[in-house]
């Protein structure tokens, strides 16, 4: 590893204002009626948590599932929801269908699922893997997630009834075993994929390693994301990631599993993640993302380990490190 320094290339929450060509799909013929998806009142939250998810709700139709459907009632933040279940969204249908999984950060119980399920939908609007049925009366996604019987589940749209709304309108998930499915699709679209090169998957110990701790220090992005004592004192937090990223690199050398692909939406690469231990050795407080740049590997950017999480679950369920994330 070198440890230098580099012009630090910051990744941002601008990922989420990157837009691909959202198509219009042929007008449809009306469709059967479709459930809606029950909403309520959003929960109060307060302070910086209640500003971050207000930021994040307002850029949520930048994004190409939000134009391509309405979604119904969702969820601001914050989490809660009464006994009844009167205000649940279609990302909490979408947990109870699912095999479970470690979906809650930011106040919010599906956070982590609404990240993924509208990336994907991205990736696969961009491959064009969002089909129409024959008839005109459906449109489909390929979630990528499975029941707890290891059936596939898909999202399925039916025509929007409202003209000033996006052409679509949610209108289930289901498994693919459903007979609705099966007889309106002649083929189920496949999954989203990331990149042509297996390889890209898998941390190569034969390239340098390239950090400039003193440049990440800069960006306040990855300042934010260290514990609390080291955010106050840049000289020590500098000693102790370069201490850090040395650990780092010596524990994918010896198990490349530690090394987890995750994906960038802004610059639609996969990337890998480094576990950091900055506070005790037997805790991973950050990651450090790693880009290759030709024949070498660049870290710039240091993540908290929900969103490192979050851009992992993208190219698969992470394993090691990055599941005990607090």
């Amino acid at each position: 590893m070198t440890l230098h320094e580099s012009k630090h290339a910051g990744y941002t929450d601008l990922g989420r204002l990157h837009q691909h060509f959202i198509g219009e799909p042929p007008l449809p013929a009306p469709a059967p009626p479709f459930p809606q998806v029950p909403g309520g009142p959003t929960p109060p939250i307060a302070g910086q948590v209640a500003a971050q998810v207000a930021s994040q709700a307002s850029r949520r139709p930048q994004r190409a599932l939000y134009k391509h459907a309405d979604l119904g009632s969702l969820r601001a933040g914050g989490g809660g929801r009464s006994p009844s279940g009167e205000d649940q969204d279609c990302f909490d249908l979408l947990a109870r269908l699912a095999e479970p999984e470690a979906w809650s950060s930011q106040g919010d119980p599906t956070w982590v699922l609404r990240e993924y399920v509208e990336w994907t939908f991205e990736r696969l609007h961009q491959q064009r893997q969002v089909p129409t049925s024959p008839d005109g009366a459906y449109s489909v996604f390929n979630t990528g997630l499975a029941t707890p019987q290891q059936e596939t589940v898909f999202g399925l749209f039916a025509p929007n009834r409202n003209p000033d709304g996006p052409p679509w309108q949610f209108a289930g998930w289901l498994a693919e075993s459903d007979r609705q499915l099966l007889s309106t699709f002649p083929e189920l679209p496949g999954y989203a994929s990331y990149t042509e090169t297996p390889s890209d998957f898998v941390y190569d110990s034969r390239r340098e390693l390239t950090v400039s701790p003193k440049h990440l220090l800069e960006s306040q992005e990855n300042l934010g994301a260290l514990p609390d004592p080291l955010r106050s004192n840049p000289y020590q937090a500098g000693l102790v990631l370069e201490g850090a990223i040395r650990r780092a690199e010596a524990r994918v050398r010896r198990s490349y599993r530690a090394a987890v692909p995750s994906w960038d939406p802004l610059s639609e690469k996969v990337q890998l993640l480094l576990p950091l231990s900055l506070t005790t050795p037997e805790t991973v407080d950050v990651a450090l993302v790693v880009t290759q740049e030709g024949e070498s590997y660049r870290g710039q950017v240091v993540l908290g380990l929900d969103l490192a999480y979050a851009r992992a679950r993208q190219i698969a369920r992470p394993e090691e490190w990055l599941n005990g994330r607090g």
